[in-house]
């Protein structure tokens, strides 16, 4: 399990072009939260540090594996399927985990430095977004075991633009109430 998953985080950060997806896509999102100061802005700015880096890691390794039909190979080796999809998700687990450290600094940021929003409200966001992840992810994850890769990208974008649409209108709901 510990060699799938050295070899999925080598194939999304030393093959160059994954890595600078992962800065681009970091840069873009660092860029647009610092200068856009609006309550909105934070609460789509923490869902989407979480969610979508955090579920990103599968979608890289997935296509290296394709096309060096590395399924075929992964199936010779010593361990079951379960292991196999058990080792992908730890990862992500493990990037997800990574991916809500850094939305809570920006959270804490953003109460502490820009005044933006209050303690509670930056937690409460920060604490659906990880909810909202884990669901994400675990979903993601079963469309692209099950359909492969091709529909699962476009399951995964599908799923990427609707909750970039619904999550931070029903944070502001939870918001408003509290």
């Amino acid at each position: 399990m510990k060699g799938i998953m050295l070899k999925d985080l080598y194939e999304n950060f030393y093959i160059k072009k994954n890595l600078a997806s992962y800065i681009f896509g970091a840069l873009i999102v660092g860029l647009a939260a610092f200068f856009i100061d609006t309550h909105y802005a934070f609460i789509l700015y923490t869902m989407l540090l979480t969610i979508i880096f955090g579920s990103a890691t599968l979608e890289a390794s997935y296509e290296q594996d394709e096309k060096a039909n590395f399924y075929k190979l992964q199936f010779t080796f010593p361990i079951t399927k379960a292991d196999i999809v058990v080792s992908k998700y730890l990862l992500a687990l493990i990037c997800t985990s990574i991916s809500a450290l850094i939305a809570l600094i920006y959270a804490l940021a953003s109460v502490y430095l820009r005044h933006l929003v209050t303690l509670t409200e930056a937690l409460t966001v920060w604490g659906l977004s990880i909810c909202i992840s884990l669901v994400f992810t675990s979903v993601v994850y079963v469309f692209y075991f099950l359909l492969g890769k091709k529909i699962g990208v476009i399951i995964y974008v599908g799923a990427a633009a609707i909750h970039g649409f619904f999550s931070p209108s029903s944070a502001i709901f939870m918001l408003y109430f509290i």
